[in-house]
């Protein structure tokens, strides 16, 4: 366990070195989520419709989501795997769920902590307050989770980084456009369909979280969004197991 520890502490080392080295991604990774929370902040006050900060708080995290970690992460694996550093990792000590983890979890870091700093953001200058934030936390866990299967699905559908950069906008947009839809269901939240989507799940989370009126009856309520958060989180990890290769594709 130690040993498997460690292996994986070098491996997230050195992946967060490379992305720390490029300064477009570092960049990106720190200016556009500040720069998107103050947009909304500045500009939300007066033009928020009836489920209030629900639906722009689900839209930005959605967006990093989809952007920082199924994005980034799809190209990430697919590059890994261009240049055959997935082959000599493989042909190390390391075990396959390692080697993954290693290299995913910087991206992964990087977007749960950009999630968490637009809603403290908005939480601080909106101010819009999450009267339930275990919900919000854990719909954020469960959203980056998903993402991060699904970009090592899309990884094994592709052969080129060009080819990665196209394939990942169906379900970045899909992704996107829940969320849109799920917010048409009103104050009430999204109806049954529009809960069956990944954006609509967590459209209703997040309206849940910042509905004053819900209180302690939230936890239950959130349960059935939930479900669906986690049902295409495991329909991801089944496509991810089926899908993804280490060698290249020819």
């Amino acid at each position: 366990m130690a040993l498997a520890r460690t292996r994986l502490t070098a491996l997230f080392l050195a992946e967060a070195k490379l992305i720390g080295r490029n300064a477009t991604v570092a960049g990106t990774a720190t200016v556009f989520p500040i720069g998107m929370a103050v947009l909304l902040v500045v500009f939300g006050r007066d033009t928020l419709g009836a489920l209030g900060w629900a639906l722009p708080i689900a839209l930005q995290i959605a967006l990093m989501a989809g952007m920082t970690v199924y994005i980034t992460t799809t190209l990430t694996l697919t590059a890994r795997r261009e240049d055959l550093y997935l082959k000599r990792l493989r042909t190390s000590e390391c075990a396959d769920s390692t080697i993954i983890l290693g290299l995913a979890s910087p991206v992964v870091l990087l977007g749960i902590l950009q999630c968490l700093l637009i809603v403290g953001i908005v939480w601080v200058f909106g101010p819009a307050v999450p009267h339930n934030p275990l919900i919000l936390v854990l719909a954020i866990l469960l959203l980056v989770a998903m993402s991060t299967v699904a970009a090592i699905a899309t990884t094994g559908l592709v052969s080129t980084i060009q080819q990665a950069d196209m394939a990942a906008m169906p379900f970045f947009l899909f992704l996107l456009g829940t969320v849109i839809w799920g917010g048409m269901g009103g104050a009430d939240g999204p109806d049954v369909v529009q809960l069956l989507t990944p954006g609509g799940a967590l459209m209703d989370l997040v309206r849940l979280a910042y509905d004053p009126a819900i209180g302690w009856g939230a936890l239950s309520a959130s349960l059935p969004a939930f479900g669906v958060l986690a049902g295409w989180t495991a329909l991801g990890a089944v496509a991810a197991t089926r899908l993804f290769r280490w060698d290249r594709r020819v």
